[in-house]
């Protein structure tokens, strides 16, 4: 017979009888790659200590031992090798027992035609409860390597019921409603006094917790009074759950030292970039004055012109760069006027009519309220709507639908872009503001990374606030809150201070 199914390599066997041993070894012979014989539990041990064998199979009944003593020996010496027993049909109550001291499973003593059958499936059963036991030992460490890794995070983490009834959390979330001043083991007792629109902020948290559908993120940020750099990123997502009741997941990350960082940064670029600027204009108008010379040859006059629009197009890349280093340092300054917003919103939406027929997606005002006036910087709102429109537009497929909605909310206007595109994932939805953000599912779509960040310049300095719900394959809905009151200066001017 072939060893066409090793499920073993190789085998024990404790066996005193000669004929016993015989037919069982035949029946072994198609599963084990190696049966090797011993008579006796002092042989056994001797070659248990010598041998490296993955299954033992082993009679009851031996000359030195019987029955539970039998395994108990054998599993001195072999604690974590299957072991099988062999058994007579009339004593099927001592295999029950030896499995109780010990045994893996047990095969019943029945020569007949259907032995070998009889053995494959014992072997099989013993296999799949082996595989079954690595997999669960497997997925029980990577549970406690993950556990390990979320409860030494900075990052807060979070479960919470639909009740904002944190069920389990790491020592970061700890600390953050700790600092927070939370001293019960809910969210919703988050101290409102103490953030910037805390009431807003808690009602949006509320609803968000109670009605996002599984696979949804929704991202915001939590800054502090008092505090110019105490802000947090907070997301919640609601996981793809088939029980009755939805898991939600909240996560927070203390943003303070990014915001340092990103300054420094940003310093660094502004006195490199305006070091360049100089001798690149010396370049350009160097270039300039020498092709407004008389007749030069064709091939001087070619490389003259390359030099000029490298160094035009350096200085534009430049200038680009100090523009967001001005809207990052507050020179770049806004004035909120009471505004029609329905009519720059129906000035958008018609300019970009065109764009959104030629991709086949379908530019909707969805829900306008007629004669809403609004306290905004009119280029600023503008500059916001035509951004997410274009974001929408691009990362909608044809026969898409990207509508836009602006009504009154409480105190101040709320503008909603919703898209059918392609949504996002909860960890792309948290950096979607960051300065050069690029999705990897938008990697192929043409963009600086710039636009949104600008977009939360703008808001920011209104006061305001840009929230995101989005789910993949169901696509994204920015709303967008401009107050009543945005914070002026006595002049009348917001400005944009910091928005890293």
């Amino acid at each position: 017979m072939e060893h066409d199914e090793n499920l073993f390599h190789a085998a024990l066997l404790l066996e005193d009888e000669d004929a016993h041993a015989l037919l069982i070894e035949r029946g072994l012979k198609a599963f084990v790659g190696r049966v090797d014989r011993v008579t006796s539990l002092g042989q056994a041990r001797e070659r248990l200590g010598k041998g490296a064998y993955d299954l033992i199979i082993s009679d009851l009944n031996l000359p030195d031992a019987r029955g539970d003593e039998a395994v108990q020996a054998i599993r001195k010496v072999a604690l974590k090798t299957p072991l099988v027993v062999l058994t007579s049909s009339a004593a099927l109550g001592d295999a029950v027992s030896a499995m109780r001291a010990g045994a893996s499973d047990f095969i019943v003593k029945n020569f007949d035609a259907s032995f070998r059958d009889v053995v494959r499936l014992a072997l099989s059963r013993l296999q799949g409860v082996q595989r079954a036991e690595r997999e669960r030992a497997e997925a029980t460490r990577d549970r406690d390597l993950l556990q390990e890794a979320i409860e030494n995070s900075n990052d807060g983490l979070a479960v919470v019921t639909r009740d904002g009834l944190v069920r389990h959390c790491n020592s970061g979330f700890v600390s953050f409603l700790e600092g927070l001043g939370v001293t019960t083991r809910n969210v919703f007792d988050m101290p409102v006094a103490t953030l910037e629109r805390g009431d807003e902020l808690l009602q949006r948290l509320r609803e968000r917790v109670e009605n996002l559908e599984p696979g949804g993120v929704w991202t915001t940020e939590l800054a502090q009074f008092g505090d110019a750099e105490g802000a947090f990123d907070m997301s919640v997502s609601a996981a793809r759950d088939l029980s009755a009741e939805r898991t939600i997941v909240l996560w927070v990350r203390d943003i303070r030292e990014r915001k340092r960082r990103d300054r420094l940064q940003r310093e660094i670029l502004s006195a490199t970039t305006h070091d360049l600027k100089g001798p690149l204009g010396a370049i350009s108008v160097s270039c300039d004055v020498l092709l407004d010379k008389p007749n030069p040859d064709d091939r001087t006059h070619a490389l003259l012109e390359r030099i000029s629009t490298s160094a035009n197009a350096a200085i534009h890349l430049i200038e680009e760069f100090l523009s967001m280093r001005r809207i990052e340092e507050g020179a770049f300054v806004m004035h909120p006027i009471r505004s029609e917003v329905d009519g720059i919103v129906a000035r958008v939406v018609e300019s970009f009519a065109l764009t959104a027929k030629t991709r086949g997606v379908e530019l909707a005002m969805s829900r306008v309220e007629s004669g809403l006036l609004g306290c905004v910087d009119p280029l600023g709102f503008e500059r916001v709507l035509s951004n997410l429109v274009t974001n929408g537009i691009k990362f909608t497929p044809k026969g898409g639908c990207v509508a836009v909605s602006i009504c009154r909310g409480t105190g101040g206007v709320l503008l909603s872009v919703r898209d059918t595109g392609s949504g996002m994932e909860p960890s792309e939805a948290q950096r979607l503001f960051n300065r050069y953000a690029r999705l990897t599912s938008h990697s192929r779509v043409a963009g600086s990374g710039l636009g949104l960040f600008i977009v939360k310049c703008i808001v920011n300095a209104h006061g305001g606030s840009i929230d995101v719900t989005s789910a993949p394959g169901k696509g994204t809905v920015f709303e967008v809150f401009f107050p009543d009151l945005p914070p002026c200066n006595e002049r009348g001017e917001v400005l944009c201070l910091d928005f890293a």
